[in-house]
């Protein structure tokens, strides 16, 4: 049985969470637990007994809701991936229309989850006891619910970025990167930072900002005037409700029947009340005349005559009103009338709001022979609330309001990952597409990868119509201006050129010079695009060999090429790569004659040493080249071939390094014009391996020959020679048999060393 992959993995988990959620008990508004599968049977109606409209009362006389049937969705989707998990075992994830589909609908179950768990507080959390009264498995389920919908919506994102074959390639390009950082650990740690400065997290942090900040002041303000305008609804009706009390006992003073009626009354009104009170109490003391007008009454504790809580009493059983307290309030009311004066007690251990308000009965008294009209104060009457009570629809909106503000939240989020990706993939994609081509020029300019104009290739994945896409569209031309001059510019020029100033250093290198022979008959009569195609035909063959042997093409001159190389191996790339053209063109000579076309042939020149390499030219044209004896004399040994016959002519310092890699042979010593100093020279015939019996018996006879013409042993040299020349045809031989010759009819002087001085370049 193969192992299943992480994905399916985790698919599976969801599933059988959503499936456990489905048949978990929940807490409602009531004792009683319910369970997601009954909703749609005991959510309605019932709860209008808890004073809560429509909703839900567990085991209540209940209804039928068809729109909650929507969550039988939720298990139905946790067994189709529980049933799809052993289909996928072993396999990679995909990311087709199924993958598309599944992504869509655990969303949408984990939704719907999310919003059965948070529905009964929306219903019927109105206070803060609601929530502390939930068992722990409620917000486990809650929790476990949400955090499945957030992973799959992440999910689903993220799988968008996933169809998309350009995103694949940049977060390998960002993997690639990553591995390419010089140090590892400070790369992963800035890396860490670099998350919180990326376009995307920028746009999330604004926008979620922007959006949170408006969300937020948009609900204290309205929360906060809501709360203003209950709690002065409140108020108003209390004191409406206090003051009506008080004018009813001050009327009915001492009709207990009356009164009786009229407490009664006020407790049918309070159950029907969107703002039910506690109680609503008389509290009198009729035995002991306190007058308003003293200075400072004294004050008597006021018993309960009458009360909402105790409606068929007269005189409940409830705590008298201090004296004290009485005091407190008249002292803080300050002087004057206090007749229709209602003031609000707060009790914050009891959780309470009282608003009271004094009875106060008219008497005319006698003072001296005048009648004065006094304020008797009676009692008060009180009205009690409870603060939840009063807050209750305050909670519920808060509850409400928060829960919407975290969904449209999490909404935001995604939109803003989703808007984020077509502002930002194509940026990302675009940095993609730069820094390739940037690691291109620097590798071509460190000598790491060949120049070639073939490789700069900028590929425009940027699809958005935008400023982006414009801004693609002019780097793409300014890499096709690149592209055009690259071919103009040699390695070296170019990997010197990285440093930015004019340089001068002295280096070991190879050079070798090509020059194609008779390639100015074979243009006679041509066009002169014919002649260009023509030579860019043999120059494009010679330089491809000699950059795959690790060389460089320094400059072109008409039908002359120079290369150079350098590193231990010089001498041995460079005769490889005289060797590999000198096969190539053989094979277009074979080519043209067949054809009937006029051919060429082409000789080479190969020397080693020090010279003086740097930036050459004016100050605004420079060119970076080699200057020295060691350049001269490779074009002079190129140059050398026509008088010898020869293919390809190393010095013997180039000589000393191929030996055991090549066949060669000596073939002079010679003093190039300008010189007087001898170089000994060499042929190179071909690989040793290679190496077929006629050459090593050219060599054989060829070098023989030499010795004998250096000795003055002219018959014995034209014996050598003139075999060559008979059997093999050897051009080489072929000379030297017409010096032999001319040398016994006519010998040189006696101090003759056996050097041929070249009088042409």
């Amino acid at each position: 049985m193969k192992k299943p992959n992480l994905i399916a993995v985790l698919d599976l988990l969801s599933a059988f969470l959503l499936l456990a959620w489905f048949f978990l008990p929940l807490q409602g508004g009531a004792a009683k637990p319910f369970y997601p599968w009954g909703m749609p049977f005991i959510w309605n109606g019932a709860a209008a007994a808890l004073g809560t409209g429509p909703g839900f009362a567990p085991g209540a006389a209940s209804g039928f809701a068809p729109g909650f049937l929507l969550f039988y969705l939720v298990p139905l989707y946790g067994l189709w991936r529980f049933t799809a998990f052993f289909t996928v075992l072993g396999k990679k994830p995909h990311l087709g229309p199924s993958a598309f589909l599944t992504g869509v609908t655990r969303i949408a179950a984990a939704l719907l989850a999310a919003v059965a768990s948070v529905l009964p507080a929306l219903t019927f959390a109105d206070s803060a006891a609601w929530f502390a009264a939930q068992v722990p498995l409620t917000w486990v389920s809650g929790g476990v619910a949400f955090a499945v919908n957030i992973l799959s919506a992440a999910a689903f994102l993220s799988s968008i970025n996933e169809r998309n074959p350009v995103y694949l390639q940049y977060r390998e390009f960002r993997r690639d990167a990553k591995k390419q950082a010089l140090d590892p650990r400070q790369e992963k740690g800035k890396a860490f930072l670099d998350v919180f400065f990326r376009i995307r997290s920028k746009l999330l942090v604004a926008f979620i900002g922007i959006i949170s900040v408006i969300i937020l002041i948009l609900s204290v303000t309205l929360l906060g005037n809501y709360r203003t305008t209950i709690l002065k609804a409140v108020g108003d009706g209390a004191r409406t409700q206090v003051e009506q009390a008080a004018a009813a006992y001050r009327v009915n003073l001492g009709d207990t029947i009356a009164m009786g009626e009229y407490v009664n009354r006020q407790v049918e009104l309070n159950k029907g009340a969107e703002f039910e009170y506690h109680d609503l109490a008389i509290y009198t003391n009729l035995k002991k005349e306190v007058y308003l007008d003293q200075g400072k009454p004294e004050f008597p504790d006021y018993r309960a005559e009458f009360s909402t809580l105790f409606p068929a009493s007269h005189f409940p059983d409830l705590p008298a009103l201090p004296g004290g307290q009485v005091a407190s309030w008249f002292s803080a009311a300050g002087s004057g009338s206090s007749r229709g004066r209602v003031t609000s007690i707060e009790n914050p251990a009891d959780g309470t709001v009282s608003y009271m308000a004094p009875i106060v009965k008219i008497d005319t008294v006698k003072k001296g022979d005048e009648r004065v009209r006094r304020e008797r104060l009676l009692g008060f009457s009180v009205i009690t609330y409870d603060r939840t009570v009063i807050m209750r629809p305050y909670f519920k909106t808060r509850v409400t309001v928060s829960v919407i503000t975290l969904f449209f939240i999490y909404l935001s989020v995604a939109l803003t990952y989703l808007i984020g990706n077509y502002i930002v993939n194509p940026l990302l994609f675009l940095r993609m597409s730069v820094r390739k081509i940037s690691d291109l020029l620097a590798a071509m300019m460190r000598g790491e990868t060949r120049v070639t104009a073939s490789t700069l290739v900028y590929n425009d994945y940027v699809t958005s119509r935008d400023e982006i896409k414009s801004l693609s569209a002019e780097i793409n031309d300014m890499v096709s201006v690149i592209r055009g001059i690259v071919p103009y510019i040699s390695a070296s020029t170019l990997k010197n050129a990285e440093s930015g100033a004019a340089s001068t250093s002295r280096k070991e290198l190879a050079f070798l010079f090509t020059d194609i022979r008779g390639f100015t008959t074979l243009c006679e009569g041509m066009q002169p695009e014919e002649v260009v195609t023509i030579l860019n035909r043999y120059l494009d063959l010679e330089t491809e060999i000699i950059l795959n042997n690790h060389g460089d093409v320094d400059k072109f001159v008409g039908d002359e090429m120079m290369a150079f190389f350098e590193g231990p191996l010089k001498e041995v790339n460079a005769c490889r790569a005289a060797m590999e053209i000198r096969h190539a063109m053989m094979e277009e000579k074979e080519r043209r004659e067949k054809e009937g076309l006029p051919v060429v042939s082409i000789g080479i020149g190969i020397n080693v040493g020090p010279v003086v390499f740097g930036s050459v030219g004016a100050r605004d044209r420079m060119d970076f080249t080699s200057i020295g004896d060691t350049v001269n004399l490779a074009a002079r040994l190129e140059g050398a071939n026509k008088a010898y016959g020869s293919k390809s002519l190393i010095t013997e310092a180039v000589y000393e390094k191929v030996k055991d890699e090549y066949l060669c042979r000596e073939i002079d010593m010679i003093a190039v014009k300008g010189k007087n100093e001898p170089v000994r020279i060499f042929e190179i015939l071909q690989e040793k391996p290679k190496a077929q019996p006629k050459l090593m018996e050219i060599k054989n006879h060829f070098e023989k020959g030499l010795s004998a013409y250096r000795r003055c042993d002219w018959k014995a040299a034209e014996k050598q020679f003139a075999q060559n020349v008979e059997l093999f045809k050897d051009a080489p031989s072929g000379v030297y048999l017409e010096r032999v010759r001319v040398y016994a009819k006519d010998p040189p002087p006696d101090d003759w060393d056996g050097v041929f001085r070249m009088t042409v370049k």
